[in-house]
């Protein structure tokens, strides 16, 4: 295909390499415009399936169409057909749910979508002779891309100038450096290590050798969630016993003779109250809020759940440089060594980092600090990596090394030197070791026979909002540990600058085994660790219980955030990091994480409370279903025994003591520690509320059937009317001291919020319950049906069950208070 030739669009599913002509660009002047055209004509371009965003019809589908609704769906169906329309209220909170719910999951998906479009991956691809930074979805095939330290490879190519190298870990699990030289492959999904090189696209989008394990070399991994994981189970127990119940009861049905209209208003009465309808959208609605309050202060939440993890953490490791420092630095001395004056110190280290083509944090600076140095001619360079501490390069004939003292020096000599480097490191100071020898250098072997020729001064720049981020998770019982590439002593000194609590213990890495360390909770400060030793001290961590959070900014902090719990990448470091993390600080702004911790104590400690209120009212659902299906059994066939409640009758307590109030409860602030597992918190708060609300409810049933037996004269006759009014009340009054008691301690909020919902459920009954006219009577209760005598025995019932309630809960409080 010759440039200017008429193209015509190429469905990518028709797509074969071997049919396209390719270019082949030179690696400084790239494709011109129009071969770019053709490329995009031909829809060979890097575009991927968008991550981490709902699609359109995946909200539609999860918010119409999971398993409890599409129950309330058949229930619905089944009391149009026998013309029961006064129960088909449940319907429009239904709806009212589901819209509710499509609407902040279309705005947490905007928020979504706008946050990664400020945090796309951007790449630098040359075209018509210059460097433009685009998004990765930009490259088209035969593009050529400039890469560099930190950077992921997009588009899978071939290496046509520098020398570069890249951990391929996320593609093949192995944490080792491959050098790539010019002509070598370099695969999409891994990571630039060291060097500065140009490729050539060779596959893209779909092609690429990533796209076929995305979800393992692109993508963050989903954090372990207890809410996700709490939520599920409950819901699968939940399902059982709706379909078993539901089952059971069509035959019970069938065996006492009742009609298809009762059965059906009986039935759908008990399988509505034991669906927590909301719940799994008051979740999703929760943790939405969170992300969208997030996104406004400029943090890009990868996954919803991962708010939650970072609530529960025991342990913060971060690596120093770009969390507790900017990232920026600049070198305060140059020290040369005794018997070394006349050595040119800045031209050396110039030539060094432009023969390698370093281009990390240490190199920059170096280079701006020595900008105005006349470099000297290279002959052979070995760029730097994390895992060997120094580059280095031939300069007439002779090997200069800059790094790690520590990397570069034999473990016994060089006394005043080493001497010299830790009155620095004291100070909290970086030093770097110039250095010369006879020996060939290779990369990743400790060069050997090293003369020191001058130390090199640098200091890091501490973030304003350290110290008082630090403080506030010392405050809140979370320990820190950090875990760096640079000596423990300069980290150490820095750590306590920053008021670190324990700062004072740390380790060298470089002189003691990892695997010989027997207890890594006993140091603070971890130096000199290289990429698969972060990973392994995270790894020890959780193995000893702990739930651990990790933050990092370089692609030698990859590793260790694929295994965190919880994983912050700052927004200005490496691609490799953003990728993997569940968070990204877009605005590098460490101030952000006590706001992230907030927004995941609120999502737990008040889901906690909004569960436990859907939840009493399954348990008293199930619990009341199962006691009539033993009684049909029981009883003489044909009795007509059946479930007493309608769905109508449940309308106040679903409305006010539920569905109102738990929106407003999951909103509030709530920074209280969380404490306990979920599933127990929440079962212990609604298992004795349902089952007193059913014993309370079932008494007045009982005193119905007694009244039967004495006869229609005694004042204890109750009519099947009456019965379902008091018990209607007694579980409507019954939920508000439920409501009441998780509302507690009240603050202006919750109490406005209590008031409000007891007003509401008052008018509502009283309203439906005194009019005659059936079209207004949709709770299915009638006031008018109550006597004085009834009216004491309601009252007497509903203050001993509360009474009882509160003894109960209160007690577990206490308790729960020890523990």
């Amino acid at each position: 295909m010759r440039p200017g030739k008429v193209t015509t669009f190429i469905k990518k599913s028709e797509i074969r390499l071997e049919d396209i002509e390719r270019f082949s660009p030179k690696y400084n002047k790239g494709l011109n415009q129009e071969q770019v055209i053709i490329r995009q004509r031909q829809n060979l371009t890097n575009k991927k399936v968008n991550k981490g965003v709902k699609s359109v019809a995946a909200i539609l589908w999860t918010n119409l169409f999971s398993f409890f609704n599409v129950l309330l769906y058949a229930i619905a169906t089944a009391l149009i057909i026998v013309k029961e329309y006064g129960s088909l209220f449940f319907v429009g909170i239904l709806i009212f749910n589901i819209t509710i719910g499509m609407i902040q999951d279309f705005r947490a998906r905007k928020t979504l979508q706008q946050l990664q479009i400020l945090n796309a991956p951007s790449v630098t691809i040359i075209r018509q002779g210059l460097e433009m930074n685009l998004r990765d979805e930009d490259i088209v095939l035969d593009d050529v891309i400039k890469v560099k330290l930190g950077d992921q490879i997009a588009a899978d190519g071939i290496v046509i100038q520098g020398t570069i190298g890249v951990d391929e870990s996320l593609l093949t699990g192995e944490a080792l450096t491959i050098y790539k030289e010019k002509g070598a492959e370099v695969l999409s999904g891994s990571f630039v290590t060291s060097g500065t090189a140009y490729y050539r696209a060779d596959k893209v989008g779909k092609l690429a050798y990533a796209q076929t394990i995305q979800m393992r070399a692109r993508t963050f991994q989903r954090p372990t969630s207890e809410l996700l994981g709490a939520i599920n189970r409950l819901f699968r127990v939940i399902g059982i016993f709706v379909i078993a119940i539901g089952v059971f009861s069509i035959a019970a049905a069938y065996y006492q003779g009742n009609t298809l209209v009762n059965s059906v208003k009986s039935i759908a009465g008990s399988l509505v109250g034991m669906i927590p309808s909301g719940m799994y959208l008051l979740t999703s609605m929760t943790l939405a809020v969170g992300v969208i309050r997030l996104g406004a202060k400029k943090t890009l939440v990868n996954e919803m759940y991962s708010i939650e993890m970072l609530a529960r953490i025991d342990v913060l490791c971060l690596d120093k440089t770009g969390t507790i420092t900017d990232g920026t630095m600049n070198v305060s001395e140059v020290v040369k060594l005794p018997g070394h004056e006349d050595v040119e110190v800045g031209a050396l280290v110039a030539t060094i980092i432009k023969a390698t083509n370093d281009s990390n944090p240490t190199a920059n600076t170096l280079l701006k600090h020595f900008k105005d140095e006349t470099q000297k001619q290279a002959t052979l360079a070995i760029p730097f990596s994390s895992s060997q501490k120094f580059s280095g390069a031939v300069i007439n004939n002779k090997t200069y090394v800059i790094g790690a003292a520590n990397a570069l020096l034999a473990n016994k000599g060089h006394t005043n030197v080493k001497k010299l480097e830790l009155q620095f490191l004291k100070r909290g100071l970086r030093v770097l070791l110039l250095g010369v020898t006879e020996e060939k250098i290779e990369v990743d072997v400790k060069p050997a026979g090293v003369i020191p020729l001058a130390l090199i001064v640098i200091q890091d720049t501490i973030r304003k909002e350290a110290t008082e981020t630090i403080r506030w998770f010392k405050e809140n019982g979370v320990k820190v540990k950090i875990i760096s590439g640079d000596d423990p002593i300069s980290v150490s000194e820095i750590a306590r600058q920053v008021g670190v609590q324990n700062a004072e213990t740390f380790i060298d890495l470089s002189t003691n085994a990892l695997e010989e360390v027997e207890n890594v909770h006993d140091y603070t400060v971890f130096g000199r660790v290289k990429p698969n030793e972060k990973e392994e001290i995270v790894r020890s961590l959780q193995n000893a219980g702990q739930t651990v959070a990790m933050i990092g900014d370089g692609v030698n902090d990859v590793l260790a955030l694929k295994v965190a719990d919880c994983s912050i990448a700052m927004g200005a470091g490496s691609g490799a990091a953003r990728g993997v993390s569940h968070l990204t600080l877009l605005d590098d702004n460490f101030a952000t994480l006590p706001s992230i911790v907030d927004e995941g104590r609120r999502a737990i400690n008040n889901l906690q409370k909004t569960w436990s209120l859907f939840l009493v009212k399954t348990v008293f659902a199930i619990t009341l279903s199962l006691i009539y299906l033993v009684a049909s059994i029981l009883v003489t066939r044909g009795s007509g025994v059946r479930y007493p409640f309608e769905p109508k009758n449940l309308y106040v307590w679903e409305l006010f003591a539920i569905g109102i109030a738990s929106f407003f409860l999951s909103l509030q602030p709530n920074k209280n520690k969380v404490s306990g597992t979920l599933i127990t918190n929440v079962i212990k708060r609604s298992l004795p509320a349902g089952l007193i609300i059913v014993f309370a409810v079932f008494f007045v049933f009982i005193l119905q059937s007694f009244g039967q037996m004495v006869g229609s004269d005694s004042v204890l006759n109750i009519t099947e009317e009456a019965a379902v009014t008091m018990g209607v009340l007694t579980m409507n009054f019954l939920s508000m001291v439920v409501l009441y008691r998780l509302s507690w301690p009240f603050n202006k909020y919750r109490m406005r919020m209590f008031i409000a919902m007891s007003f509401g459920a008052i008018f509502l009954t009283l309203f439906s319950g005194l009019i005659s006219h059936p079209a207004l009577q949709f709770l299915g209760i009638n006031l008018r049906s109550l006597d004085l005598i009834k009216v004491l025995i309601l009252v007497v019932l509903n203050i001993s069950a509360a009474t009882i309630y509160i003894l109960i809960d209160r007690k577990l409080r206490v308790k729960k208070t020890k523990v």
